[in-house]
């Protein structure tokens, strides 16, 4: 059922379960302005008015216009079952961001008490799909997940910074925002803060972060004045090859690829088959600088 409704009478909480930047807000009213209201707003009946479920942007957008009322589906629901239509409407079209997708599960586990088997019933995903959306909230710090709500962060900086021991997530997230470090930077100081030897470096690396990142590329890049051309060239692939190793050990142990879905593992099937080929190339070309070989 469509009808229209006063927008001082639409409450906003579940915005809690979404990631809504300014400047997403900001194309919206945009289009808002230039286009009119192309698709409702999807809303259940509350005790103050009415729940908003979908169409956040919209809405924000069309409170930023000065706007009264806002064309809306109302659906009947309770909370439970307007979580999981959260879910539901962003399978059609764009797609909530893993982040989103843990927040919605881990309230509907936490709060509402279903059992993860359940969960993975409810909104037809597998038992490990659910188990690592919890895990995801469950290792970010409570710091990282209030700075992804206010959009200072991006998912992207979330899941390097799960990387970390819980306890130090806040220091690195204040970095990233204080210094506007890109998502790659992220990855590549915890990379650098993982692979420190000592407490020192550790400190020199949340002290210098620039400094340090500045100094890793100039050594990464840079030739070694006793190698010809060629071999600076395999210097250089060598230091590649090993930052990306580091990067999929990361990724393929948090968590572990025994997790993924079957789907999933018959997707990356190939290129792991590939990978697998051109390591034990590798491992051939190198041999003799293995020193277990006799």
């Amino acid at each position: 059922m469509q009808e229209k409704i006063a927008i001082e009478k639409i409450d906003d909480t579940m915005s809690v379960m979404r990631l809504t930047r300014p400047e997403q807000i900001t194309s919206m009213q945009d289009s808002l302005h230039r286009l009119g209201q192309l698709n409702p707003v999807v809303v259940r009946p509350a005790r103050s008015g009415y729940q908003l479920l979908d169409g956040f942007k919209r809405y924000y957008g069309s409170k930023r216009l000065g706007w009264a009322e806002l064309r809306a589906h109302v659906v009947e629901a309770d909370e439970v079952q307007a979580k999981t239509m959260i879910m539901t409407y962003n399978q059609q079209g764009t797609s909530l961001v893993d982040y989103e997708e843990a927040q919605i599960v881990y309230s509907l586990h936490k709060e509402h008490m279903l059992p993860q088997k359940e969960i993975a019933l409810v909104l037809k995903y597998s038992h490990s799909w659910v188990s690592r959306r919890i895990m995801l909230i469950e290792r970010l710090d409570e710091p990282v997940r209030s700075q992804l709500q206010l959009g200072q962060i991006t998912p992207t900086h979330a899941r390097e910074l799960v990387k970390l021991p819980r306890g130090k997530q806040a220091s690195f997230v204040k970095l990233i925002i204080d210094h506007k470090l890109t998502s790659r930077q992220a990855s590549r100081l915890v990379c650098l803060y993982l692979g420190a030897k000592s407490e020192e470096e550790q400190r020199y690396l949340e002290q210098q972060p620039l400094a340090a990142l500045d100094r890793q590329e100039e050594e990464g890049d840079s030739n070694d004045s006793r190698l010809g051309k060629q071999a600076n060239r395999l210097l250089r692939t060598t230091r590649q090859l090993i930052n990306q190793q580091h990067i999929f050990i990361g990724q393929s142990s948090n968590p572990p690829l025994s997790e993924l879905e079957e789907m999933e593992s018959a997707i990356l099937s190939d290129p792991f088959t590939n990978l697998l080929k051109k390591a034990k190339i590798i491992q051939s070309i190198l041999k003799r600088y293995d020193s277990h070989e006799g």
